[in-house]
């Protein structure tokens, strides 16, 4: 418990100056503990809930369960990684079931004290343990080195930062059987330090000391392992384990954004011939769009994330950074995708519906699950809603489009909270239920869309209006997990009641 409240270095050591000038007691486990065994581990069926809805319904992290946030990050704010990963911070502490620990692996001065802004603002940083990197002048002596030598000290201080918030949580979760949630922002320099390993090898013993997949930029199975020694930390222990649980949550940037070099490239239309260098995963994607007759516009490549064969600076950074989140994606449970057109437009929280997805639980064959029963009887079919009406934007009067696309504009209202607006369960139940019996449409048709003052009015309305006359079956939905058929109808009559 000594802990709590804590910001230490990797090694232990305090940085806060109220910690004083002595070692925080160890937790007695090693730094670089191995990945758990099989053996080790139990089945995932229990929820962390982020109190946002979006994430909860569409994308749910299981307790024991690795996750990746993945952002489109142009600037320094980004499209809302941060705000996400804390609000599911301050869910846990205000639960009081889950310790949360936060792995700062930054190595600008500036962006750390940011976050810990960002955490002292939201009311947590007490109830955490937060593991930090130190300023590069607390370091040895650094005079005499390269700059691309200082970059890999960096990232290696950053790789430890990650291994050392792991270890606090597994040493609770085995010797205590806790449930803890840790934070990793972010989890790039892992990238930047291999990368700089495989320079390394290059200069020193030639092209041919490194595997293919590497000299391109792809993820080889030494790469995968490298990872794999992070992101697979993540388990949900069995009982003879303490039966606790550490679950993992990795931010993860995507640089660059999509442009070509001129303006001329905007209105041309690209040829088959064009993609000729690209990878054969590309060239087989430009082949099934050019044979259906769909012009190879720069509009097109970009909805379906392919780079302009004259791509600029920036877009073949993007273009790299998607390959690698491909590539951190096939190792992971899950991701959470935050798109900066969205963000740009107003959703919050930007999430993609079609890029994120939780793996746990996939398939009929398993018993495993990371949602709440609540949320499995509301959202079922949603996925496939936004997908449909994503389809139907910029169809004619008189398509059809306008029913499915009012019902994706309800839900969106349901789903929407800004940054710290964080919900519990059954606040998010209850919104979702308004949505599916289209209580939401008439308000959305006179303006109150997400993100608008009567948007937000009614949602607020309702929500309290619920709360007040049915307060006992908020509690149970909040106890249980679960919506029952008895709790459903009262709720229904109610929503039905209160939009009379």
């Amino acid at each position: 418990d000594g802990l709590f409240g804590s910001m230490i270095d990797c090694y232990g050591s305090p940085m806060n100056a109220e910690a004083g000038a002595e070692k925080v007691e160890g937790v007695g486990r090693a730094i670089f503990a191995p990945i758990p065994r099989v053996s080790d581990i139990a089945l995932i069926d229990n929820p962390l809930l982020t109190g946002t809805a979006m994430v909860d319904a569409l994308s749910p992290i299981g307790m024991g369960q690795n996750m990746l946030i993945v952002g489109q990050n142009n600037d320094e704010i980004g499209v809302g990684q941060r705000d996400l990963v804390i609000g599911a911070i301050k869910t846990q502490v205000k639960e009081g079931k889950v310790k949360c620990v936060y792995a700062l692996t930054k190595e600008s001065k500036q962006e750390r004290e940011r976050v810990i802004e960002q955490l002292k603002k939201a009311g947590v940083l007490d109830d955490i343990v937060l593991v930090s990197a130190r300023d590069r002048d607390d370091n040895t002596d650094t005079d005499d080195l390269a700059q691309k030598d200082l970059e890999a000290i960096d990232s290696a201080e950053a790789i430890t930062v990650a291994a050392t918030a792991c270890s606090i949580a597994e040493a609770l979760a085995l010797s205590e059987g806790l449930n803890t949630f840790v934070v990793v922002d972010d989890i790039d320099q892992h990238k930047a330090f291999w990368d700089w390993t495989t320079r390394v090898l290059v200069d020193v013993y030639g092209v041919d000391a490194v595997v293919k997949d590497d000299a391109a930029g792809g993820a080889s199975s030494e790469m995968r392992g490298f990872y794999s020694g992070l992101i697979q930390r993540a388990a949900q222990f069995n009982t003879k384990n303490g039966g606790g649980s550490m679950t993992l949550a990795l931010l993860t940037n995507l640089q660059g954004k999509f442009g070509s070099k001129n303006e001329d490239d905007e209105n041309r239309v690209f040829q088959k011939e064009d993609f000729d260098e690209c990878s054969d995963k590309v060239k087989q994607r430009i082949a099934i769009i050019a044979d259906k007759g769909i012009p190879l516009t720069a509009a097109t490549l970009r909805k379906i994330q392919i780079p302009l064969p004259v791509a600029s600076e920036s877009e073949q950074s993007r273009l790299l950074a998607l390959q690698h989140a491909d590539d951190l994606i096939s190792m992971s449970d899950g991701q959470v995708w935050l798109d900066e057109t969205l963000y740009a437009k107003g959703q919050r929280p930007a999430m993609d519906p079609q890029r994120s997805i939780t793996r746990v639980g996939v398939g009929a064959d398993t018993k495993s699950r990371a949602d709440a029963p609540a949320m499995r009887g509301l959202a079922g079919g949603l996925r496939f809603d936004f997908a449909q009406a994503n389809s139907l934007e910029g169809a004619g009067a008189n398509s059809g489009a306008e029913k499915q696309l009012l019902k994706k504009q309800a839900y969106l209202l349901a789903m929407h909270q800004e940054a710290g607006d964080e919900r519990s369960l059954s606040e998010n139940c209850v919104l979702l239920l308004a949505a599916s019996m289209l209580v939401l449409d008439d308000i959305v048709e006179k303006g109150g869309t997400a993100g608008t003052d009567l948007g937000r009015d009614a949602i607020q309305g309702l929500i309290a209006h619920v709360r007040e006359t049915a307060p006992k079956a908020m509690e149970e939905i909040d106890e249980t997990l679960d919506l029952s058929e008895e709790v459903r109808s009262e709720l229904e009559g109610i929503i039905k009641a209160h939009s009379s």
